[in-house]
């Protein structure tokens, strides 16, 4: 082994090691991105603790930079307003409730985040991401709808 194989080694492994450290993605246990036209419907089937749970949203309309939104989850509605700016851009939502007896530094809500991320003016379509996160004790999948 010549002294030029240990740098090269060295480097090898680092870059396996930080290759998702760049992955926005990489701390979500599911994500996807949906491109919608105004009022088109779009449904998703969370199946979480042995329960499904209906997720439905549209976007309906593009003004000043926001984006209105009507959010269905479980029964409960909301009518969000999006911009691409941050802490604007996204909205949450809680996929069901904590236990009681749940530490509040241990246990967090697994949950859904809806994110605004672009509006295509010619075509009309709005690009927003949903991505899920889960706790170690559940475990959250995800069907498309149409």
């Amino acid at each position: 082994m010549g002294v030029g194989f240990v740098p090269v080694l060295l480097l090898t492994v680092s870059f396996l090691l930080g290759a998702g450290a760049n992955d926005p993605n990489a701390d979500w246990n599911h994500y996807d991105t949906f491109v919608l036209k105004k009022d088109q419907m779009q449904h998703v089937e969370i199946h979480a603790n042995q329960k499904r749970h209906t997720l439905a949203f549209r976007w309906t309309l593009y003004v000043g930079g926001g984006l209105v939104m009507h959010v269905d989850y479980d029964g409960r509605h909301y009518q969000p307003l999006l911009y691409r700016d941050y802490r604007r851009d996204a909205f949450r939502i809680d996929l069901f409730s904590k236990p009681d007896d749940a530490s509040p530094l241990r246990f967090e809500t697994p949950f859904a985040l809806l994110i605004f991320r672009a509006f295509d003016g010619k075509r009309k379509e709005a690009h927003i991401d949903l991505k899920i996160r889960s706790d170690e004790t559940s475990e959250v999948f995800y069907e498309k709808g149409k």
